[in-house]
């Protein structure tokens, strides 16, 4: 089956179509392109502010449960959660709202950041300098009908395992951060000695 028989798909919005000359009172947080870490999340720390001449309808703005892929290398996909919905995606970005009844949103977001999926993409790019990918090339994806409780398995170890990464990595920067004191305590204490 296509992806577009069990979930919308259709591209953000054209900033420019929106976008007030000058700061206004309508404001979102916009996702774009360094906002999306290649591990597959969107780094809080990477927003633009958006200024709108309006306020924006619906289908511009994340919602969770959201899967939002970039259309340039390295097509990352990311999970909209609640700390990320309510964002503007620009039109560098295609957006995914999968019917849950049919396939799940995290099972998607697990499955196009696959090393086969992406390999699939990266054949499909246009030529140009940037190697976009068409939004039309994610509403034709086509998609193997895997019943809703191997999807959650599938989707439920993703999640755990990137989880896991992100814990590591914070744990990694904790130790060097606390390797880095206990030596410079320890010359310090040595110096001391010497005095």
């Amino acid at each position: 089956m296509k992806l577009s028989d069990v979930a919308s798909v259709r591209s953000g919005l054209v900033l420019s179509r929106k976008q007030s000359r000058e700061p206004s009172d309508i404001q979102y947080p916009l996702i774009t392109l360094r906002s999306i870490n290649p591990g597959g999340y969107i780094d809080l720390n990477e927003l633009d502010v958006f200024n709108a001449t309006e306020q924006l309808g619906g289908e511009y703005l994340t919602r969770t449960g959201d899967v939002v892929i970039r259309l340039t290398a390295p097509y990352t996909a990311v999970l909209i959660e609640e700390s990320t919905a309510g964002m503007v995606v620009s039109s560098n970005f295609v957006i995914i709202r999968a019917d849950s009844r049919q396939v799940l949103p995290e099972y998607l977001y697990w499955l196009i950041n696959t090393p086969q999926v992406k390999r699939a993409i990266y054949e499909n790019t246009s030529s140009n300098m940037l190697g976009a990918i068409k939004a039309k090339y994610f509403s034709d994806f086509e998609l193997a009908p895997i019943p809703l409780q191997q999807q959650r398995f599938l989707a439920d170890m993703n999640l755990l395992a990137i989880k896991e990464g992100r814990l590591l990595r914070e744990l990694a920067a904790e130790k060097e951060k606390y390797h880095a004191l206990l030596i410079e305590h320890s010359y310090n204490e040595m110096r001391r000695e010497v005095i």
